[in-house]
C-alpha cells in the first residue's frame, strides 16, 4: 500500500508540476480581455427527446464533438475517463469487441447469445452484439453514456446503462469539410475524411465519412528456443488495422417531413491482441516441454496459432422518418437492418506448443423498426412507441486441449424475435415540480440450437475450424456432449416513477425509480452430460434502480456540480461459471450460466465542470461503488438433487471498482494568429477484478493514467494542430483475463492477462472547411 501511494503521489506531483506550467489567471486575464463565459449547454436524447443536459433528472454524461476533439478521444475506449463508474475496453483477445461495464454490471463475455448489459447505439438504432461495436470517432455530434437501468425507454440489456453514438447531423445550408491526419508511436497513421454537402438547395443533402485507421502492434511473438516453421516469430500482435466508413443522405420536404438514410461499415483485420501468461510454467513432458517463465513485455506472446487471421465485419443500413403531425405530436419511424461476421484464435496457453487453443467464429444479422409519437404541450411532455427486433446469432469454435489429446467442438446458433411498448411521460404539476411516469412491456421469443461433442485427437499448427460433417483425419469421436434445440420466452414490464423539483431556475433535485430487465437465454457451451438442466436454458435478470440527485449552475453558469446517489439490487443475476472436471473419467469443460443470486450495487456520483476564468475550464468526476453478492448459489461439491451452497462470501463483482476519479483541465488563450490550448487529464481507478468474481491472479491493483495534450488553432479554424500523449508514464493496468485455475486439467498455462494500450505520442493535423 505504501508504495503504490508513493507512486501516486509522484502521479499527482507531476500533473501539478506541469500544470503550473499553464499561463497564471492574471496572465490568462492580460492575453484574453473577455470575460469569463458561461459554460455551454449540452443537448442530449436521453429521455427520445431533445433536452439540456442540466434539465433531465437521470445520470448523464455527454461529450460534444468539439469536447472529443479536445480531450482526445478517439475510439467508445477512450470514455472510460469522462464518466464516473463506467468501464469500457476490448474485449479479451480482441480489438474492436466492447466489453462496457456501468457501476459494477456488464458482461464479460461475448459470446454468441448472451446478452450484454450496457446497451450501445448508433442514432436511434440498438447493436445488438458487442463483436466491432467498440467504435472509433470520427464524424460524430456527441457521445452520451446513462448510467443505471434504462429499461423504460431503451428496453432490454441495458440493466447497465446505455451509450448513444450520435452522428453528425448534415441537413445544414452549407458544405462542410473535415479533414485529419495523425501519426504517432508504433507506427500509428490514421487518416479520417468526412464531408457534406446540399445537393438540392433546403432539400436534399448528401454526406460521407470514411476513417482509415492503421498502426504496428504493442507486442510481438517471441522465439521460445525451439521455433518451428509455423511459428511467425517477430509478427505483430495488438496491432490496429481498421477501415470504416459511413454515408448520409437526407430529404428534406414540406413543413416538416424528413428522411435520413444512413448506412455504415467498419472491416477491423487487426492481429490477435497478445494476453500475457501471469505464472512462470514448467511442462512435464509433450511437445512443450521446459520451463517457460513470464515474458517482461506485458504485449508479446508465445503462439503457434495464427494471429493474421482475425478479422470482423459488420455493415447496417438505417432509415429515420420524422414529421410533425400538429404543433404538439411528432413522428418518428426507425428501419435498420446489420449484419456481422468474423473470426478468432484464441491461445490459451501462450505457447510454442497446442496446450489450450481456441478457433472460433461467428455471425449475425439483426433487423428491427421502431414507430414513436413525441407529444409537447405546456402541461405533458412525452413519448410513447412500439418496437420491434428480429435477429439470429451463430457461432463455433474448438477447444483444443493437446495436453490431453482432446478436442471438443462446439456450435449453435439463437433466433430471437422482440417485440416492446412504451411510454414515458413527464407531466408539470407546478411551475417547478415535474412528475415523471413510464413503462414497458417486453417480451422476447427465443429458439437455441446447440451441439458440443468431444473428440480424441489435436488440431494440428494453423487449423481452422471443423464441423461435425469434416473431422480431421485420426479423430474419433469420444461423446456428444450436447445435441438439442428448445424455445423459450422471456417477459418484462419495466416501469419507471419519479419527481423533479426546480429550487430555482440553477438547482434541480430529483428521485427515481425504475427498472431495468436483461433477457435469459441459453448456454452455447451448455454440457448436458455434466449439466443436464443447461437445455432448460437460464432466466432473465431484473435490478430495481432507487436514485435521488441533483442538477446545478452556480456562479452565472460558470460552475455545474451534478450530484447522483444510487441503491440498486439485482435480482437473478446470471454468472457465467467455467470448469474442467472429470465426468465418468473424460475430462469435460463443465460450464454453467447460473441464476446465482442476488447482487446489490450502491454508490455516489460526483461530476463537476469549473470555468473560474476565461479560458480555463477544470473537470472533477469521482464515482463511489459499493459492489457485492448477497446471494451467490452454485451446486454442492458433491451435486445431489436440489442441493446448492451459498459462496457469496468467496466472490466479489468483476469490474467494480470502489473508487473511480477523473481530473481535467483544459487552458485556451490568443497566440499570435491563432488560439493555444493545452489539456491534462488523470485517471485514478482503485483495484479491480477483471477475470473471476474469486481471488484470481488476474486481479488488477489500483492504477492512474496522465494524458496531456497541446493543440493550436488557427483564427479562422480552418486548420488545428495539436500533439497529444496518452498513458505518458507507461502505467501497466489490466483490462481483461482468463483464468482456469493454477491446478486441474489446464495445469496454470491458461492464467493470462490483457493490458490497456502503453504510452503513445502523436501529432495531428485537421483542416476544416
Amino acid at each position: 500500500m505504501t508504495a503504490y501511494t508513493s507512486r501516486g503521489a509522484l502521479r499527482l506531483s507531476i500533473a501539478a508540476i506541469l500544470a503550473a506550467q499553464l499561463p497564471t489567471p492574471a496572465s490568462a486575464q492580460s492575453n484574453n480581455d473577455a470575460a469569463v463565459t458561461s459554460i455551454e449547454s449540452v443537448v442530449v436524447t436521453a429521455r427520445r427527446r431533445e433536452e439540456s443536459l442540466q434539465d433531465v433528472p437521470v445520470a448523464i454524461s455527454a461529450l460534444t464533438a468539439d469536447q472529443l476533439q479536445t480531450q482526445n478521444v478517439r475510439t467508445l475506449e477512450d470514455m472510460t475517463a469522462f464518466a464516473p463508474n463506467i468501464k469500457v475496453n476490448a474485449g479479451r483477445a480482441t480489438s474492436s469487441t466492447i466489453n462496457a461495464y456501468i457501476r459494477g454490471v456488464g458482461q464479460n463475455d461475448p459470446l454468441w447469445g448472451f446478452e450484454p448489459g450496457v446497451g450501445i447505439y448508433i442514432d436511434d438504432v440498438y447493436i445488438a452484439r458487442p463483436q466491432g461495436a467498440l467504435l472509433d470517432v470520427y464524424d460524430v455530434e456527441r457521445i452520451e453514456v446513462l448510467r443505471g437501468p434504462q429499461g423504460t425507454l431503451y428496453g432490454k440489456n441495458t440493466i447497465a446503462g446505455a451509450i448513444k453514438y450520435v452522428t453528425r447531423d448534415i441537413a445544414t445550408d452549407e458544405a462542410a469539410l473535415n479533414v485529419s491526419a495523425t501519426g504517432g508511436s508504433y507506427n500509428q497513421r490514421e487518416v479520417k475524411v468526412g464531408g457534406s454537402m446540399p445537393v438540392v438547395d433546403e432539400h436534399v443533402f448528401l454526406g460521407a465519412a470514411v476513417a482509415y485507421l492503421r498502426r504496428d502492434g504493442y507486442g510481438e511473438i517471441v522465439d521460445d528456443g525451439r521455433a518451428r516453421s509455423y511459428n511467425r516469430v517477430g509478427q505483430d500482435v495488438s496491432d490496429k488495422d481498421v477501415l470504416a466508413a459511413r454515408a448520409n443522405a437526407t430529404f428534406v420536404w414540406g413543413d416538416s417531413s424528413r428522411l435520413r438514410i444512413l448506412a455504415d461499415t467498419v472491416q477491423d483485420n487487426s492481429n490477435a491482441t497478445g494476453g500475457q501468461r501471469l505464472n512462470n510454467l514448467t511442462v512435464a513432458a509433450g511437445p512443450a516441454a521446459g520451463t517457460y517463465p513470464r515474458l517482461n513485455d506485458r504485449y508479446d506472446q508465445r503462439t503457434d496459432m495464427p494471429v493474421d487471421r482475425d478479422r470482423f465485419i459488420n455493415k447496417g443500413v438505417a432509415a429515420t422518418y420524422t414529421q410533425s403531425l400538429t404543433d404538439a405530436l411528432d413522428l418518428k419511424v426507425v428501419g435498420a437492418y446489420r449484419e456481422g461476421e468474423g473470426r478468432q484464435f484464441i491461445d490459451f496457453d501462450e505457447l510454442n506448443a497446442n496446450l489450450f487453443q481456441v478457433p472460433a467464429q461467428y455471425s449475425d444479422d439483426q433487423t428491427s423498426g421502431e414507430v414513436q409519437l413525441t407529444y409537447t404541450s405546456d402541461l405533458v411532455q412525452g413519448v410513447a412507441g412500439v418496437y420491434y427486433f428480429t435477429g439470429q446469432a451463430t457461432g463455433a469454435f474448438d477447444a483444443s486441449l493437446g495436453s490431453l489429446g482432446l478436442t471438443s467442438l462446439t456450435k449453435g446458433s439463437v433466433d430471437t424475435d422482440s417485440i416492446a411498448v412504451y411510454f414515458d411521460t413527464t407531466w408539470s404539476l407546478t411551475d417547478r415540480l415535474n412528475l415523471n411516469v413510464g413503462a414497458r412491456w417486453n417480451e422476447d421469443d427465443k429458439e437455441a440450437t446447440v451441439f458440443v461433442a468431444q473428440y480424441a485427437g489435436v488440431l494440428a499448427p494453423n487449423a481452422t475450424l471443423f464441423n461435425e460433417r469434416n473431422v480431421p483425419a485420426g479423430f474419433t469421436l469420444i461423446a456428444v456432449q450436447s445435441d438439442y434445440t428448445n424455445d423459450r420466452s422471456f417477459s418484462n414490464v419495466s416501469p419507471r416513477l419519479g419527481m423533479d423539483f426546480k429550487l430555482n431556475d440553477d438547482l434541480m433535485l430529483y428521485f427515481s425509480y425504475a427498472e431495468g430487465f436483461k433477457s435469459g437465454g441459453f448456454d452455447m457451451r451448455g454440457n448436458q452430460l455434466a449439466n443436464p438442466n443447461t437445455s432448460n436454458g437460464y432466466d432473465s435478470e431484473t435490478a430495481d434502480n432507487f436514485e435521488v440527485g441533483m442538477k446545478s449552475a452556480w456562479f452565472d453558469d460558470t460552475l455545474q456540480l451534478n450530484l447522483t446517489a444510487f441503491y440498486t439490487p439485482y435480482e437473478d443475476i446470471q454468472i457465467t461459471t467455467q470448469e474442467f472436471v472429470i465426468r465418468n473419467g473424460i475430462p469435460v469443460n463443465a460450464t454453467a450460466v447460473l441464476n446465482a443470486g442476488k447482487q446489490v450495487n450502491q454508490g455516489v456520483e460526483l461530476e463537476t465542470m469549473w470555468r473560474p476564468v476565461a479560458g480555463l475550464t477544470l473537470v472533477a468526476n469521482v464515482g463511489y461503488l459499493d459492489a457485492e453478492f448477497e446471494e451467490f448459489f452454485t451446486s454442492c461439491p458433491t451435486p445431489a438433487p436440489g442441493c446448492r451452497v451459498d459462496l457469496s462470501g468467496f466472490n466479489e463483482p468483476i469490474n467494480s471498482p470502489d473508487w473511480t476519479t477523473f481530473l481535467g483541465g483544459t487552458y485556451e488563450w490568443s497566440l499570435g494568429a491563432g488560439d493555444m490550448s493545452i489539456h491534462a487529464g488523470y485517471q485514478y481507478r482503485s483495484a479491480t477484478k477483471v477475470a473471476n468474481t474469486t481471488a484470481s491472479i488476474t486481479d488488477q491493483d489500483a492504477y492512474d493514467i496522465l494524458d496531456l495534450g497541446v493543440a493550436y488553432t488557427t483564427a479562422d479554424e480552418t486548420w488545428r494542430f495539436a500533439v497529444e500523449g496518452k498513458n505518458i508514464l507507461d502505467e501497466e493496468y489490466r483490462v481483461a483475463g482468463y483464468d482456469f485455475g493454477a491446478t486441474g486439467p489446464t495445469g496454470g498455462f491458461s492464467q493470462i492477462g490483457f493490458y490497456g494500450p502503453p504510452r503513445t505520442v502523436s501529432v495531428t493535423a485537421t483542416y476544416r472547411y
